[in-house]
C-alpha cells in the first residue's frame, strides 16, 4: 500500500488553559444555581412574616409607637402594563399594598401621596374603587396630599380621600377626557404604501365602524360623532365622581363649569373648593393624626422588596427594549405636550 504523501497531523489536544476554564465556568454555573435556590427558599420561608415582601421605614414619629399611619403612593402614569409584567402596573402595585395593609391591626389611617398626571380611564376608576372598599372595610380615614402634579386621573383617584391637601405649587384639576387617533394616510401615500382592509358590514350591508380610529385613513364624520359621545360619557362619569368626592363643598353645576380640562395651582384649587387645604407635609401629618384620633401614631412607608424576577426583568428590558406602537386609548390624563 502506498503511503499518503500528505499525512494529516494528529488532532490537537486542548490546552490546559481551556480545560481549566471550562471547569471554572461549570462550577460557576452550579454555584449560581445553588445560590438562587437558597435565596428562593429564604424568601419562601419568610412569607409568614406580617411584612413579607416589604421593607417598612419610619417617616415621622417614634419607632416604638405601635399605632401607625401608612403612606400609599400614587405616582407616575396610571396605567396597567401588558400581562407579562403585571407587578409594575399602577393598579397592581396599589392592590398589593392594600392587601398587605389589611393584615395590620394597628393601622389607623392612610396618607395618600399623589404625584400623577393621570392615565387610563378604567385603571383610574378601579384604583378609586379599591381605595373606597379598603376605607370602608378597615374604617380608617384617608388624607390625600398632592405633590408636583395631581391632575386628571390623579385627581380622580383622590376622590376616595376624606380631606385633600396640596402644596402651594402643586398642579391639579384637568377634569376631562382625551384620546388620540393617529392619521398616517398621507405619509403612506407618499412612500407608496397601501393598506387593504376587509371588514364586516352593518346589518344594512353598508360600511361598519369595525376599524374606527384606523391610522391608515381619514376619520369619517359619523365616526367622530360616535367617539365624541363616548368621550362625553366618560366625562360625565368624571364629573359625577368629583361631585361625590366633594359633596357639601361643590354642586354638580359648579363642578361642570370647572371640568373643561384646565389646571389649577394649589392656591387656586383651594379658592375653587377642589381641595380642602394648602400646606406642607407636617400639616398633612397633623391632619391625618387628628382624624384617626391618635396624636402619637407613627407614619411609615412600605417599600416593596426587589425580587430576583424584578432584577432579571429590568436587565431584560434594558438589553431587549419592547417596541410599543401608538395605540388609541381613552384617558383621564393631563397632556400639556399634546
Amino acid at each position: 500500500m502506498l503511503s499518503d504523501p500528505y499525512p494529516l497531523p494528529p488532532p490537537a489536544r486542548p490546552g490546559r488553559f481551556w480545560f481549566y476554564l471550562s471547569i471554572f465556568l461549570g462550577l460557576g454555573l452550579v454555584c449560581s444555581g445553588l445560590l438562587i435556590l437558597l435565596l428562593s427558599v429564604a424568601v419562601a420561608g419568610s412569607s409568614a412574616d406580617k411584612n413579607a415582601g416589604y421593607t417598612v421605614t419610619l417617616v415621622d414619629g417614634e419607632e416604638t409607637e405601635k399605632d401607625f399611619i401608612a403612606i400609599v403612593p400614587i405616582q407616575g402614569m396610571i396605567m396597567e402594563p401588558p400581562s407579562d409584567n403585571p407587578s409594575k402596573g399602577s393598579l397592581s402595585q396599589l392592590s398589593r399594598l392594600l392587601r398587605q395593609l389589611r393584615k395590620q391591626e394597628r393601622l389607623k389611617g392612610i396618607l395618600l401621596m399623589v404625584d400623577s398626571p393621570g392615565g387610563g380611564v378604567t385603571t383610574s376608576d378601579r384604583m378609586l374603587e379599591e381605595l373606597r372598599r379598603f376605607k370602608a372595610d378597615k374604617k380608617v380615614p384617608v388624607v390625600a396630599v398632592f405633590e408636583d402634579v395631581a391632575a386628571s386621573g390623579g385627581y380622580y383617584v383622590a376622590m376616595a380621600a376624606d380631606h385633600i391637601m396640596a402644596h402651594p405649587t402643586s398642579i391639579t384639576g384637568s377634569i376631562g377626557v382625551i384620546s388620540h387617533f393617529y392619521d398616517v394616510s398621507q405619509l403612506m401615500g407618499r412612500v407608496g404604501v397601501e393598506v387593504n382592509t376587509i371588514k364586516s358590514l352593518n346589518f344594512q350591508g353598508k360600511e361598519s365602524f369595525k376599524d374606527i380610529g384606523s391610522p391608515y385613513r381619514k376619520m369619517r364624520p359619523e365616526e367622530r360623532e360616535l367617539m365624541q359621545k363616548l368621550i362625553t360619557e366618560m366625562w360625565e362619569r368624571f364629573v359625577t365622581v368629583v361631585a361625590e368626592g366633594r359633596k357639601d363643598k361643590l354642586t354638580l353645576a359648579e363642578i361642570r363649569k370647572l371640568a373643561d380640562g384646565r389646571v389649577f395651582s394649589g392656591q387656586e384649587a383651594l379658592r375653587q373648593s377642589l381641595i380642602d387645604q394648602v400646606g406642607y407635609l407636617p400639616d398633612a401629618y397633623q391632619e391625618i393624626r387628628k382624624r384617626c384620633g391618635s396624636n402619637k401614631a407613627k407614619i411609615v412607608r412600605y417599600l416593596p422588596e426587589k425580587s430576583w424576577q424584578d432584577l432579571f426583568s429590568a436587565q431584560a428590558e434594558h438589553f431587549y427594549p419592547k417596541l410599543e406602537l401608538p395605540s388609541s386609548r381613552i384617558l383621564y390624563l393631563w397632556e400639556p405636550h399634546s
